[in-house]
């Protein structure tokens, strides 16, 4: 426990005793004007109950304005930290975030952002679709270093990276429905890693589509950037002649325009190729509709 939560604690108690002691005061000096014939003692036992009574509203004020401080002290911050700038306005799925205690910032430039303040908990929402170094290390290094003229770092309560998040496969299972044909079949496209093993978002999304959409829907998995299974040598194996590509990105830009497998990749296989925008689009679609 901090030196400040003792400080607080220690200041309640305090509370606690004056009030204590101010109603028993009180009480005392009530049982005593029964046996009081003097009218001077009286009112001198009657100002003394007056007295009492104020200090115990006192203390009990005083402890309001400390649990006040502290809630306010405390309360928490929501910094939602984008991989890029383009997806800065972006909000977290599922998630209650009093405007007034909301920080945006993107990824590069976490220094030159409006940051929360020290004194309260950070819960850090990274708007990324991969789990990685990105959104570990180099995010908590980012961070640090944007405090570092501080006394003292804030506590950060790090969330899971959007493409964890369950809402993507709701909202991409809504845009598919209408879609799907008998001959039709689902290509999720992610980005490629240099970690050992990959990042596990991608394939707990396909498994979540798959149990949204219709039973028997084909929902395949591939990736771009020195990945495997590569995109496109999953859609030459597909079963389906209709393929939906889903690019489980954040934004539209170079990778959705140069690594996705294109129509004449489909065409080449004897498939057809309907590429639907971004999966993170998709999610905000839905939530401007709703």
């Amino acid at each position: 426990m901090s030196a400040r939560a003792n400080r607080g604690g220690l200041w309640m108690l305090l509370c606690a005793v004056v009030f204590i002691a101010a109603v028993v005061g009180a009480v005392a000096c009530g049982l005593r004007m029964g046996d009081v014939r003097d009218v001077a003692r009286a009112d001198h036992l009657r100002h003394l109950i007056y007295a009492h009574f104020f200090l115990s509203q006192l203390a009990l004020a005083a402890a309001a304005f400390l649990v006040y401080a502290a809630h306010r002290r405390w309360r928490r911050a929501y910094l939602i930290v984008s991989y890029n700038e383009k997806g800065m306005q972006l909000d977290p799925p599922g998630v209650a975030m009093p405007p007034r205690r909301v920080y945006r910032c993107h990824l590069h430039h976490i220094s030159s952002c409006d940051m929360p303040p020290v004194g309260s908990p950070i819960l850090v929402y990274p708007m990324f679709m991969l789990s990685g170094r990105s959104s570990g290390e180099k995010l908590e290094r980012m961070l640090q270093k944007a405090y570092a003229d501080a006394k003292s770092l804030p506590r950060f309560y790090f969330q899971p990276v959007l493409g964890a998040s369950p809402w993507l496969a709701q909202a991409a299972a809504a845009r598919l429905q209408p879609l799907l044909t008998p001959d039709s079949g689902v290509l999720v496209v992610a980005h490629g890693s240099e970690l050992t093993e990959p990042p596990p978002e991608p394939a707990l999304f396909c498994r979540r589509l798959r149990e949204l959409l219709p039973p028997g829907s084909e929902v395949k998995l591939g990736y771009f950037n020195n990945q495997l299974p590569d995109a496109r040598d999953v859609l030459r194996g597909m079963e389906a002649r209709r393929v939906l590509l889903l690019p489980f990105l954040l934004t539209e830009g170079v990778h959705t325009a140069r690594d996705l497998p294109t129509q004449d990749d489909a065409a080449a296989c004897g498939k057809t190729l309907q590429r639907l925008p971004v999966v993170a689009a998709l999610l905000d679609s839905q939530q401007n509709n709703s």
